[in-house]
């Protein structure tokens, strides 16, 4: 049966809810050990063949956010690596309706470089399997594997590439809001000072196991926050905000620049969002696990 000829994937973000380095690797890459979750959070990528055989990347009108088109981009790169493995002349006209921001521990273009991989392996029918396209995943970058993998949750470890999927009894709600500036994910990791003893994760993911949101705020941990604060003083002046605001304790995703809550119900959320309405904040929502 003949594969589609357009195809509308989402595209989603992830928030780490547990975060250490473990050690630097011999290739220059840190040993990480991190639980990612999925989000609502969204862009939406549209995969059009193209008969001509050329590969195209365009962003909608209403795209929040400008990306670059061209082969810097992990879309376009990811879509290359696809066509590696197919002898075929084929094409695709992408296009991203662009919502997750750029340097915002969110994994916005790792997430668009696996939602190509899963998308162009439909739309072309290559019918790869995804052990196959876990392998190219992790030629390209860290935290796509987790994207390919088809689950809420995952304990992530090596340089995020190896993904052990965990049972989520959700959904789970945060409030996140990020600064002016965003994290440079290099910059973030030259202020970090390898620790002498090492967190686990277990507490965070049987809280994630129990749908247990109270034991869950106790239990998030992120390695980088002290090192990614030293970097970006507006995302420390936010945490400090936040705390003030809510009387809660404030997180960070990935490297940053994203900050969060995490909240009891949608509802608790919707209240914190509406007392910290009045932050100096780019980026303030509510985020629900997938």
């Amino acid at each position: 049966m003949p594969g589609p000829d357009i195809l509308k994937l989402h595209s989603p973000a992830k928030i780490n809810l547990f975060l250490e380095v473990c050690g630097k690797r011999s290739d220059g890459f840190h040993e990480l050990e991190t639980v990612m979750l999925r989000t609502t959070l969204c862009d939406t990528i549209t995969f059009e063949a193209d008969d001509s055989g050329q590969l195209s990347l365009n962003q909608t009108e209403c795209s929040a956010i400008d990306i670059p088109l061209d082969d810097s981009n992990l879309i376009l790169r990811a879509a290359r690596a696809l066509l590696a493995t197919e002898p075929r002349r084929v094409g695709a006209k992408i296009t991203i309706d662009k919502r997750i921001p750029l340097q915002a521990g969110l994994a916005g273009g790792s997430s668009n470089a696996a939602t190509t991989l899963l998308g162009l392996n439909q739309l072309w029918e290559l019918n790869l399997p995804v052990a196959v396209l876990h392998e190219i995943a992790a030629t390209l970058g860290s935290d796509i594997n987790f994207f390919v993998e088809d689950c809420t949750a995952a304990v992530c470890r090596g340089r995020g590439e190896l993904v052990t999927p965990i049972p989520v009894r959700g959904p789970f709600h945060f409030v996140a809001a990020r600064p002016a500036a965003g994290n440079s994910t290099p910059d973030v990791f030259s202020k970090l000072t390898l620790p002498h003893e090492l967190h686990g994760c277990d507490d965070v993911v049987a809280a994630l196991k129990a749908g247990d949101a109270k034991h869950l705020t106790k239990a998030v941990f992120n390695r980088l926050t002290q090192p990614a604060m030293n970097v970006n003083a507006g995302m420390t002046r936010l945490i400090q905000q936040m705390q003030t605001e809510t009387n809660r304790p404030v997180f960070m995703s990935g490297s940053g620049s994203t900050c969060f809550v995490v909240c009891d119900s949608e509802s608790a959320a919707q209240q914190v969002q509406a007392g910290c309405s009045s932050l100096d904040a780019v980026f303030l929502t509510t985020l629900t696990s997938a």
